[in-house]
């Protein structure tokens, strides 16, 4: 039995997987998730778990490592119900910091407040300010993506 860390992250990854230049450092990223036995955050219905589907189908016309790479990834992780942590009820966020966060990732914040570890992964310089400013209210600790890939599992 692993560490079993809540890893919250945003759609990054999914466009990841279909760029040449990032799918070795995403497929190694996860390789060692799955090696640590951390978990991915993920809530249906949201606009993650639809970049999610929407992979899977975009993915038949990758090129045939992109698309083996897509395909162990929903194995391993996303049918796999000890590497996903799935989230029931969202934890709101407290009154009058909604405005000071973006509005497209609300969501994404509210997720990873209802889990125990509060870690947020995204390739959003916006989204990453603003929760470094609210860290002490939220208790959210944000990562620049390629900088959680570098530390990562040591963080």
């Amino acid at each position: 039995m692993g560490r079993g860390i809540h890893l919250t992250v945003d759609e990054w990854f999914y466009h990841w997987f279909a760029d040449e230049a990032k799918i070795d450092e995403v497929s190694v990223l996860f390789a060692k998730i799955l090696e640590v036995c951390d978990k991915i955050v993920m809530q249906k219905g949201t606009r993650l778990a639809l970049k999610l589907y929407s992979l899977v189908e975009s993915s038949v016309r990758y090129p045939p490592i992109q698309r083996e790479r897509v395909k162990i990834l929903i194995r391993l992780f996303f049918q796999n119900s000890d590497k996903i942590h799935w989230v029931e009820e969202q934890d709101s966020i407290p009154v009058g910091l909604e405005a000071e966060l973006p509005r497209k990732d609300i969501y994404l914040i509210e997720m990873c407040l209802a889990t125990v570890n509060k870690i947020l992964i995204t390739t959003d310089n916006t989204l990453y300010k603003n929760l470094a400013d609210t860290q002490v209210v939220l208790q959210i600790q944000p990562f620049m993506a390629e900088d959680f890939i570098k530390r990562y599992p040591s963080f």
